[in-house]
């Protein structure tokens, strides 16, 4: 139902958008300015370009947001994915703006695509810094592609987003002095409302809701603990965690307040049911940054955001449950399958790791497994012959032969992009359903 209605809320808006530009270009003191010439035609289409590349622009805002009541119903992980590929369409609408008023303008006949390209810089109004924004909208799009987004540090990459915040205020201007926008006054205060309502919610969900909840919980590193050669486990605490509101499953994104730290947020699952006193994050060392969670000292500060994630157990809709895990995506599996055992239900875990040595959280499966005897765990090996468990890797046969029922339960996946890709796409070969199987990307 609220899926319904944010999709619902998104189609009028863009609907309003197009229904102003048309009644705009139907009703000009000239005419009809779809109908009238090519010329007009393209100009009107030029303008409609602009206007939804401004629309898709705040879009993308409300997509990395981290805005709670959008959020949890898609999950941040999707909007995360959805961000990327919506960024494609405001680069196609960015180059079709000027494009299109450039043919607009060639089809009169009067200038050389130069010179009117100069006409525009000299005599209209905050064109170039509508030129200054298109540049550097173009750049995030660049250095934020799926390919370069892996080769780039993480400064550089978050410095290009902050390049987008600029590149719109220098555009804003633009649009509201000009085209559409000044053309009819209800279209004028709708963008001015919509703006408002869009920086609002980035504003206060992205940087006024963690700081305040540092105010209201004063989270700190309480310990660090190692639990395996290259995991760590971040105990936070602070005031009040009772009322921290926090699920199995979901995730923190964190910047701890120290030298070396505080530049830099990223996200990690709770790896325990969160209980009032502590939020645990097991941190596997990956990259510098996390390469060095072991230095952190009791005390730190931590600016926290969150929580986020729908990979609950809230989701479960059946009585019996079937846990997938790669490597270190056993962390939100293992807070989850405690909360599903506890209330009641029946929960297979299968974690794949390549050496026992890799394993983490054994003794406490050990502890777990003794008090919950609705709570079975079962190791796969790719490269250990020497260690209990099964050998191999997790794949439909092995799923079959340990756990035969697994179409009749709902199914968690957690692991290393490619092993999930594999795993949902044969269990829905098998004959699994998309609304039984959960998993999330962490990838922000």
């Amino acid at each position: 139902m609220k899926k319904t209605a944010l999709w619902l809320f998104l189609a009028l808006n863009l609907l309003f958008v197009i229904g102003c530009w048309a009644w705009n270009h139907t009703h000009a003191v000239a005419g009809n300015m779809l109908t009238m010439s090519t010329d007009t035609l393209l100009q009107a289409l030029g303008r409609l370009a602009g206007l939804l590349a401004a629309f898709t622009i705040l879009v993308q805002l409300l997509l990395i947001g981290r805005v709670s009541w959008i959020e949890q119903v898609f999950g941040l992980d999707r909007l995360s994915r959805t961000h990327h590929y919506t960024g494609i369409l405001v680069a196609v609408f960015l180059l079709a703006h000027p494009t299109l008023l450039e043919m607009a303008h060639d089809a009169y006949g009067q200038d050389t695509v130069f010179a009117q390209l100069m006409d525009f810089l000299k005599n209209y109004e905050d064109v170039a810094k509508a030129l200054i924004a298109a540049i550097l909208f173009f750049t995030v799009v660049l250095f934020t592609s799926f390919i370069i987004r892996h080769k780039l540090r993480y400064e550089t990459w978050h410095i290009a987003h902050l390049a987008a915040y600029i590149a719109l205020a220098l555009a804003f201007g633009h649009q509201i002095n000009w085209g559409d926008t000044a053309m009819n006054p209800v279209f004028y205060y709708y963008w001015i409302g919509l703006y408002v309502f869009v920086l609002g919610n980035l504003l206060l969900y992205r940087f006024v809701r963690p700081l305040w909840l540092f105010q209201r919980h004063h989270f700190v590193v309480e310990r660090v603990e190692r639990e395996a050669s290259d995991v760590t486990s971040v105990y936070i605490t602070g005031r009040n965690l009772q009322n921290f509101h926090a699920q199995s499953g979901q995730f923190l994104i964190v910047q701890f307040w120290t030298p070396g730290f505080r530049t830099q947020a990223h996200p990690f699952s709770l790896s325990q049911p969160p209980d009032g006193k502590s939020l645990r994050l097991s941190i596997k060392g990956l990259g510098d940054f996390t390469k060095r969670i072991p230095e952190l000292k009791p005390g730190t500060p931590v600016i926290v955001d969150g929580a986020h994630g729908i990979f609950t157990p809230r989701r479960a809709t059946r009585k019996k449950a079937l846990l997938l895990a790669g490597g270190i995506g056993i962390t939100p599996i293992r807070s989850v399958a405690e909360d599903l055992a506890r209330a009641g239900h029946e929960v297979k875990v299968l974690h794949a790791n390549r050496t026992l040595a890799q394993v983490v959280f054994a003794r406490e499966w050990v502890e777990l497994t003794q008090k919950l005897p609705n709570l079975h765990v079962t190791y796969v090996f790719s490269d250990d012959p020497a260690a209990e468990g099964e050998h191999g890797f997790i794949d439909i046969d092995r799923i079959k032969h340990l756990v035969p029922d697994f179409l009749e339960r709902d199914i968690y996946l957690c692991g290393p992009p490619p092993m999930m890709q594999l795993t949902v796409a044969f269990l829905k070969k098998a004959g699994g359903h998309s609304n039984q199987i959960y998993y999330e990307r962490f990838a922000l």
